[in-house]
């Protein structure tokens, strides 16, 4: 039977007859059971809406996922160009997530959240700590592809601490951005040597001055070492030249401490800028500490007056400290000032002489070495006649 037919139904009726025309007009009579008729019901339009509905909520969803999706796609490669580079430090330890992290705080990428699950799905990762040059506004494979190449070499900034300055002196053009490191402060460095961590080991117990322990040379040094690191480079240095020169036994035969012999050599470098003379200033000290005859060395003076707060120029013969070696025999009990290898050799190796006398002759820096009290006074003459600063 086809929906093209019609039916009559008397409910009355035990069986029920439907007059159903044919195409033709004609009548046909069927006859249906009882209670038949009651399961029949014309045709509805509701499982029709329901479809409809069904896909337009699928398109919907379909839409929405698009949006989403390229919504995603935007974050993974933003459009535009690349942005600024950007120099970036990946900390030692560094978990891919954590990367992500850097990534967004300087721009490079938009979202940590997607490179979380990007960088999961991709298997990509882990990376190597360093320092990278990457672009802001970079797609994640882009990031990825600075990454996979490796951290660049680190760049070598160069310092040099000429020879003869105390630490005073020192630190201070350590934290100047054009004689040192910019990123680095004077309170950092004071407070890496007032912790008392960074020791020699020629030091003696007890001693916390560094004078002359900071080893005066040319230093290249690599872009993340810190204060501490420097400092701590500077005394290492110390003990190796002091170690490769056998300052244990050539002190001893001297009948010196290693320590005795940093103090020498810093007067030697004090007092002295001609190389040859070096080691004529050690003999000048050492016959004068065996015959107990005061250094008279007025650095040590102008060294007291610089710890003492006071102008170098400053000086105070009538003082009582150790530093002043006019009045009091001995050496000081620090270094004055950063000793260089020639020094220390010096100190090390004294010429042969009888001197116990210097004194300045000309602008070059030569002295005048003599055991003769009377020519010591001559020669002092003549340097102040000449305006060498004798007097």
């Amino acid at each position: 039977m086809t929906d093209d037919w019609t039916r009559d139904h008397d409910p009355a009726a035990d069986w029920d007859t439907a007059t159903v025309h044919d195409h033709e007009g004609d009548y046909v009579e069927e006859q249906w059971a009882e209670g038949e008729w009651d399961d029949w019901h014309p045709p509805s339009h509701t499982g029709r809406k329901l479809f409809i509905a069904f896909l337009v909520l699928l398109a919907l969803l379909a839409a929405g996922a698009f949006v989403a999706w390229n919504q995603i796609q935007e974050r993974i490669d933003p459009p535009g160009p690349p942005g600024a580079t950007v120099e970036l430090e990946i900390p030692a330890g560094s978990t891919t997530e954590d990367i992500g992290a850097l990534l967004v705080d300087n721009d490079i990428i938009t979202s940590s959240t997607i490179w979380d699950y990007w960088t999961r799905l991709e298997g990509v990762g882990p990376f190597q700590a360093g320092f990278y040059e990457f672009q802001q506004n970079s797609s994640f494979d882009e990031a990825v592809a600075v990454l996979d190449g490796g951290p660049r070499p680190p760049q070598l900034e160069r310092i040099t601490i000429p020879e003869g300055l105390t630490v005073s002196e020192i630190l201070p053009r350590l934290a100047d951005p054009d004689t040192g490191v910019e990123r680095w402060s004077l309170e950092a460095l004071q407070a890496a040597l007032d912790s008392g961590e960074i020791r020699s080991q020629y030091q003696p117990e007890g001693v916390t001055s560094y004078e002359g322990l900071l080893f005066p040379d040319t230093y290249e040094i690599d872009e993340d070492v810190d204060e501490a690191g420097f400092l701590r480079r500077l005394v290492a240095e110390t003990d190796a030249r002091l170690t490769a020169l056998d300052v244990e036994a050539r002190a001893a035969a001297l009948g010196r401490t290693p320590y005795e012999i940093l103090v020498i050599a810093s007067l030697i470098e004090e007092e002295t800028r001609v190389p040859e003379e070096r080691a004529m200033v050690a003999r000048v000290v050492y016959n004068r500490l065996e015959q107990g005859i005061p250094l008279g060395i007025d650095a040590t003076s102008r060294y007291e007056a610089e710890i003492s707060g006071r102008d170098r120029e400053d000086l105070d013969f009538e003082s009582d400290s150790p530093y002043n070696t006019r009045r009091v025999a001995g050496i000081p009990p620090t270094p004055i000032a950063a000793p260089g290898q020639a020094s220390l050799e010096g100190a090390l190796n004294p010429a042969e002489g009888n001197w116990i006398y210097y004194v300045l002759q000309d602008e070059q820096g030569n002295h005048f070495f003599t055991d003769s009290f009377a020519e010591f006074n001559q020669a002092k003459a003549e340097c102040a006649r000449l305006g060498l600063g004798c007097g």
